[in-house]
């Protein structure tokens, strides 16, 4: 049995099920029973795509009781609060790598820097006979983040920026729209995810005025029109559209699939 497994913030909800949705190779979805993998199951359901739902404590029974000849996918879903916090995100995505290496063949992180706390990642776990990758850019270079991923890197994030002629651009993807207020609250801009009068300040003080809608192409948040539209209207925000991306994901993705290969090819050498 071939297993990937993939540690992944729910911000990446979506992009994980289009890789799904179009991985005909895969032939069981195995997804970490926690209240952060509600959406990404409802999602799954939703587009009748078979999975099973596992305790962390019988993942090694399940994995264990599959054929040699199926490739498995191990979905893992840590919450948006870690990133209020850089170095408990660091030490919860490490621990995790470090338990599910046991049975893994390769490990896709879906994560960016996160403020450069997960950038020694290879070099910490070089050590490991399972490879672990990260979102990366077409170059090479590890994604700043979530929102890097979705613009398609580095360059059209900071050309999003410098259209914007100077003004700020708080940026929203299906699935940050769906939770801006508590992104918000995560992001540190309020207490209260209801207290927008608070974030309004802080908007303010900062030059915020344009809210790039960043359209992936993924469609498993029904309500993003709805939610920027809000967002917009809370902020007396400018919506600026803005075309974006799955290729990052869907590149790294296979770049750890393909790792599986090239590690059995060099077994087999040895």
């Amino acid at each position: 049995m071939t297993l990937m497994s993939i540690i992944a913030c729910r911000i990446f909800e979506d992009e994980i099920v289009h890789l799904i949705k179009n991985d005909s190779q895969i032939t069981r979805i195995l997804v970490v029973d926690s209240l952060d993998a509600a959406g990404i199951l409802r999602k799954l359901s939703e587009n009748a795509i078979d999975h099973t739902v596992c305790s962390p404590n019988k993942i090694e029974d399940l994995i264990h009781s599959e054929q040699d000849t199926n490739y498995c996918l191990l979905v893992n879903i840590l919450g948006f609060s870690l990133d209020a916090s850089p170095q408990l995100l660091k030490e919860s995505v490490y621990k995790e790598i470090s338990i599910i290496s046991e049975y893994a063949d390769t490990i896709l992180i879906f994560y960016g820097l996160c403020g450069n706390v997960l950038g020694n990642l290879n070099r910490d776990f070089a050590h490991l006979s399972c490879p672990v990758h990260i979102l990366r850019e077409e170059d090479g270079e590890i994604i700043d983040d979530c929102i890097g991923a979705s613009l398609g890197g580095r360059k059209p994030y900071l050309r999003a920026l410098k259209e914007a002629g100077g003004e700020g651009v708080y940026f929203l993807t299906p699935m940050g729209a769906a939770f801006w207020k508590e992104m918000a609250v995560i992001a540190r801009l309020t207490n209260d995810p209801e207290n927008t009068a608070m974030t309004k300040i802080v908007f303010d003080h900062a030059g915020y005025k344009n809210v790039g809608k960043i359209n992936t192409g993924l469609v498993y948040e029904e309500s993003f029109d709805a939610k920027v539209e809000e967002f917009a209207q809370a902020f007396d925000f400018r919506i600026v559209d803005m075309q974006g991306t799955v290729k990052i994901a869907e590149q790294s993705y296979q770049r750890a699939k393909d790792s599986i290969t090239k590690k059995r090819a060099d077994f087999n050498e040895t």
